[in-house]
């Protein structure tokens, strides 16, 4: 509206004439414009009458003119507000951005492939982070934005706050970020940021739960079924029963209800193996094996001592440093059963590793006959000997580092004087107690408790009992 028609407008209604106060709010946030009512003289009555009343408040804020010279002409005025201050805007808390999924529970995932399969036995998967991983960005809080007051007094902005966390284990902040310093699981409890080196299953494992592989120690507090496997970067603890599976774990395994093998149970430690029963299944240890009760038809091999409080029945028992047995070795019914004490599983290895490189060396060499009494070699034999040349080379040297690898065994197998077998039970018929340099097979049964073991001078076994040697063998 111009000026002049707002002038035209009052002189057109001289009998009414709009009268005005305006007072300043308590929080000085607002400029309140209100009517006066019966009054007939004073009071604001033009809008430069208001202009004039904020230059006498000392009112910074600028009016809303057009809202002013409205109510100036309003048949039935009310209480406005003309004029406002500038809140200020408040300072946003700081808060966690999490980078992964932070709840620990495996999820079964659909086979990259095709996006829509699933494998219940290999898609089963937690979130894993590795060191140097940002596991979360720390946002920090802002200071937010100060306002003013209608007298263009400033207000100030609260600044938010930081955000509450803390780091647990595994993590450390670094240039704003959470980092991953050692693998595993992210968890968030409550406030606490940590890399979980636990996995707890409170099931089996099996379709529900899918394989497990996980870099840090595994807790199962129901059973491994058949088919599945579990595979630990530390240790594995079974509360249940151990079926038909494979376990790994580059620590210690450990099984309250025992291990069922089927035939098709391999269980390798880094460390210790402690369990109940063992029952047709290969079991490898680093450290000691532990079994309360009897070991049956199983390959059992360690590089410490092996002890049980029942038998062993049946299968090949390997245990370098020896082996306690608290039951009989053997049964009544003869079946076959082999014991090697002072002997290093992985010389085993080593030697058929050696005999494998020979007879491919002997390959070659029967190959390098032929070719030498021929006058010419065909294009594709001549490929095939220069091909034939270079692999000679490598298992040359694949066979020098076997040979090394024997001879470091052999030194150390020769130092384990101190090796023998103990039975606290019966020695039955049938069985076989052998080292790396002699046997013995037991034609009847020897009551114990007693001890067999070997004289390195010579070279035969020697079975204690009661103190005094019982007898002798070689075979």
């Amino acid at each position: 509206m111009t000026e002049d028609a707002f002038e035209d407008k009052v002189e057109a209604f001289p009998e009414k004439v709009n009268r005005f106060k305006i007072a300043i709010s308590r929080d000085r946030m607002e400029v309140k414009m209100y009517p006066l009512i019966d009054v007939k003289e004073g009071g604001l009555v033009t809008f430069e009458d208001v202009v004039a009343e904020f230059k006498k408040e000392n009112i910074k804020v600028k009016i809303d003119e057009e809202l002013v010279k409205k109510q100036f002409l309003e048949v039935n005025p009310i209480e406005i507000t003309i004029a406002r201050g500038r809140k200020p805007v408040q300072g946003k808390d700081g808060s966690i951005e999490y980078k992964c999924d932070m709840s620990a529970k495996p999820q079964f995932v659909a086979d990259p492939k095709d996006g829509k399969a699933i494998d219940y036995k290999n898609s089963m998967q937690v979130t894993l982070v590795n060191v140097g991983d940002i596991l979360a960005a720390v946002v920090p809080p802002t200071d937010g934005e100060p306002g003013e007051d209608v007298n263009g007094y400033p207000i100030e902005a609260k600044p938010g706050v930081k955000a509450k966390y803390f780091l647990g284990e595994g993590l450390e902040e670094k240039d704003g970020n959470v980092v991953v310093t050692s693998p595993g699981t992210p968890s968030v409890q409550e406030d606490v940021l940590l890399i979980r080196r636990n996995y707890v299953l409170q099931g089996d494992v099996g379709l529900s739960s899918g394989n497990i592989n996980f870099p840090g120690t595994v807790v199962i507090h129901g059973n491994v079924t058949e088919g599945f496997e579990v595979i630990s970067e530390e240790n594995v603890v079974v509360n249940g029963l151990i079926t038909g599976a494979k376990i790994r774990a580059k620590g210690y395994i450990k099984c309250s209800g025992g291990i069922q093998g089927k035939g098709n149970t391999d269980i390798i430690a880094g460390s210790f193996v402690a369990v109940t029963f063992i029952n047709a299944a290969t079991v490898v240890a680093e450290g000691d094996i532990l079994v309360t009760k009897d070991i049956l038809h199983s390959n059992v091999s360690c590089l410490g001592e092996l002890r049980t409080g029942g038998s062993i029945i049946g299968g090949v028992t390997t245990a370098f440093k020896g082996v306690e047995c608290g039951g009989d070795v053997g049964s009544e019914t003869g079946v076959k059963t082999l014991v090697n004490i002072r002997t290093h599983y992985r010389q085993e290895k080593a030697k058929e590793q050696a005999n494998v490189v020979a007879t491919e060396t002997n390959a070659i060499f029967e190959r390098y006959k032929i070719w030498n009494k021929a006058e010419t070699l065909k294009d594709e034999e001549a490929e095939k000997l220069m091909k034939d040349i270079v692999t000679l080379q490598a298992l040359i040297s694949k066979r020098q580092m076997c040979d090394t690898r024997v001879a470091k065994f052999d030194s150390m197998v020769y130092e384990n004087k101190a090796a023998k077998i103990k039975i606290l039970g019966m020695l039955e018929s049938d069985v076989t107690i052998a080292s790396p340099y002699t046997r013995y097979t037991s034609s009847e049964h020897i009551k114990g408790p007693l001890a067999v073991s070997e004289n390195n001078e010579f070279q035969k076994m020697a079975i204690m009992r009661g103190g005094a040697a019982y007898g002798s063998g070689e075979n």
